[in-house]
């Protein structure tokens, strides 16, 4: 009997993780991440409501994947901010003692997504992606 309630309490879990909204779950999963790898960021492209144009744009795919083969994920990242909509733009993007925290704007100089990481590249995405969060939250 035990085995059906573990069971029972795994199927919960997989299925409330499930139903997490998409920037959520990857707002986590950069969040757990030491350091962003290019798998991170075609997830970010591939799930991001904000980057569905870009999706469709082989133009872009093309300039993507090439920066991606070079291993440029600094270059990468910018390029999903310049892609995203509603356009924005990476405002600011400092290192203090370690920490990376990047600020991302739009309609001039609104502050709207702000995101603290290690890591520069997690950084800027983890302001991205608190873009597509349901509101205006620090990360």
């Amino acid at each position: 009997m035990p085995r059906a309630a573990s069971s029972e309490t795994a199927m919960r879990r997989h299925q409330a993780e499930a139903e997490l909204p998409v920037a959520e779950a990857l707002a986590g999963r950069i969040a757990a991440a030491r350091r962003l790898r290019e798998h991170h960021l075609w997830e970010i492209l591939r799930t991001l409501p904000s980057l569905a144009e870009a999706r469709d744009d082989a133009d872009f795919r093309h300039g993507f994947r090439t920066l991606m083969e070079r291993d440029d994920l600094v270059a990468a990242s910018q390029t999903l901010v310049d892609a995203a909509r509603p356009a924005c733009h990476l405002d600011q993007l400092m290192c203090l003692e370690g920490t990376w925290i990047a600020r991302i704007c739009s309609g001039g100089d609104v502050p709207r997504a702000v995101a603290v990481h290690i890591d520069r590249v997690a950084a800027v995405m983890a302001a991205l992606v608190t873009l597509d969060r349901a509101g205006p939250l620090k990360h």
